[in-house]
């Protein structure tokens, strides 16, 4: 599932924040890495020092994991550098990209230019973000995996995150945390636009049974991999209960498919995924 893994970095601390998630996952997938940089048309000299860098990087990681076989390769590549790694990790075939909310350039406020930003929303594949913050509460020392929350709102599509989640929790012995959210109503499109719906009674009523054997159903699938499993049910705005779950209950990542209910058409504006990327201080793994 995690057999190729694509980390790109810009010769940051911050960008080497994403090592430390690789190397959790090297130890118990044992997957090929890829230490990606795009120096963006620099000097001849200004490409060696990154070539010096990443085989730094490279041979850090093989020790740090205990594992001299582990394969890890350090690739320089020229162009715009979120394109460039997009079309790399489909030239690839990889399975996942691990990046930074922020590099080289710091922690500023999230921009629509971001590579991280172009990096999330355009990928074909797998994504992790990393949150930059995490390195000031040092967050990232210890644990990164101990506490995982998936969100599940009934759909087969948004069940896709299940294997990811569930392999994870197995393997890195971590606790897994099942929220399912009852939303007062909805927004439709009309002529006008948009309104919006509020639910009846009765259908919230129904919504709960529902998603309560839902939950029940998918806990037990979990215990079957002997993966420690808690389910919880709220009510209200499912962006906003996932965000606010995830910070009281401590949660290390958060794990959602890409779409949900909603379908492909709500990913780029207003999709609980979407609200989730810009608003969470969470570690994010966005699954297609």
């Amino acid at each position: 599932m995690l057999d190729h893994i694509l980390v790109p970095l810009d010769g940051s601390a911050l960008g080497e924040l994403a090592l430390v998630y690789a190397k959790e996952l090297i130890a118990v997938f044992d997957s090929e890495i890829h230490l990606v940089s795009v120096p963006e048309g620099r000097t001849a000299e200004y490409r060696r020092l990154i070539q010096v860098y990443l085989d730094k990087m490279a041979e850090q990681l093989r020790l740090d994991v205990e594992r001299e076989t582990a394969v890890v390769k350090p690739v320089i590549l020229d162009g715009d550098p979120a394109n460039t790694i997009l079309d790399y990790s489909q030239q690839q075939k990889m399975d996942l990209i691990i990046t930074v909310s922020h590099g080289h350039s710091g922690i500023l406020p999230w921009t629509m230019g971001s590579t991280a930003y172009k990096i999330v929303h355009g990928a074909r594949v797998s994504v992790l973000l990393v949150r930059a913050a995490m390195i000031k509460k040092k967050r990232w020392q210890t644990g990164v995996f101990n506490k995982i929350l998936l969100p599940l709102d009934g759909s087969a599509a948004g069940e896709q995150a299940l294997p990811y989640a569930l392999d994870m929790a197995a393997k890195l012995k971590s606790e897994l945390t099942l929220l399912s959210v009852v939303e007062p109503g909805q927004r439709v499109h009309t002529i006008g636009g948009q309104d919006y719906v509020q639910f009846s009674e009765q259908f919230v009523s129904n919504m709960k049974g529902e998603l309560t054997a839902y939950l029940d159903k998918t806990s037990k699938k979990c215990e079957e991999k002997n993966v420690q499993v808690r389910s919880v049910l709220r009510f209200g705005n499912a962006a906003e209960e996932i965000i606010k779950l995830a910070k009281q209950g401590g949660m290390r990542l958060i794990v959602m498919t890409s779409h949900g209910k909603s379908g492909l058409r709500e990913w780029v504006f207003g999709s609980v995924s979407n609200k989730v990327l810009h608003s969470s201080k969470t570690p994010l793994l966005v699954v297609r």
